[in-house]
């Protein structure tokens, strides 16, 4: 049984980007590598969701956003006994092992989601009955007659018992969807 599973949400189109973030270069890394060598620090398992050529999960329900990537990883076989999962999404360039495992030491010690304040990724979430019976409600058909809405981590948060923290590095939360944004983010990298 794993206690905790590592998530890299990198199924999204990437079309204000223009290109696919998983594999933007960090520094001598694409994304989906360093997104996952900060799970790997905190020794965690990795799986990829929406990256099939990387040998990741498919998504089980098209265009369900990150929610649909969290619910095709937990009913895929290699996560089925996990107790939890902390998931990072691939286009949060500054973001760093500390303040990931923040949130995995206070989500193990509450036993609840838990993610920084206006932020809903990265999250750690429980893996458990109120979890899976809200992605179950929204997902069990595997068809997507849902609306948009129930898609967000928002409205799961709103559905489940979680906390929010203070995070002491704000820039460390944003995420590059835009050429000029991923720009500003390498700047910050190559000053450092």
């Amino acid at each position: 049984m794993t206690d905790c599973l590592g998530v890299v949400l990198a199924g999204g189109q990437s079309s204000r980007m223009g290109t696919d973030k998983a594999h933007l270069d960090r520094a001598g890394q694409s994304m989906l590598e360093y997104t996952a060598s900060l799970l790997h620090q905190l020794g965690l398992p990795v799986r990829f969701s929406g990256q099939v050529q990387q040998g990741g999960t498919a998504d089980i329900v098209a265009e369900a956003g990150p929610l649909g990537g969290i619910y095709s990883v937990l009913v895929g076989p290699e996560s089925q006994d996990c107790k939890a999962l902390l998931v990072v999404p691939v286009d949060m360039p500054l973001m760093n092992a500390e303040s990931l495992e923040r949130l995995l030491n206070f989500g193990r010690e509450r036993g609840e989601a838990v993610c920084y304040a206006g932020c809903y990724l990265p999250l750690y979430v429980p893996v458990n009955d109120t979890l899976m019976r809200y992605l179950n409600g929204i997902f069990g058909g595997g068809k997507l007659p849902i609306r948009k809405k129930a898609l967000s981590i928002f409205q799961l948060l709103a559905n489940i018992p979680h906390s929010e923290l203070d995070i002491e590095q704000p820039e460390q939360l944003v995420n590059t969807n835009t050429p000029e944004q991923w720009q500003s983010a390498l700047a910050v990298i190559n000053h450092e």
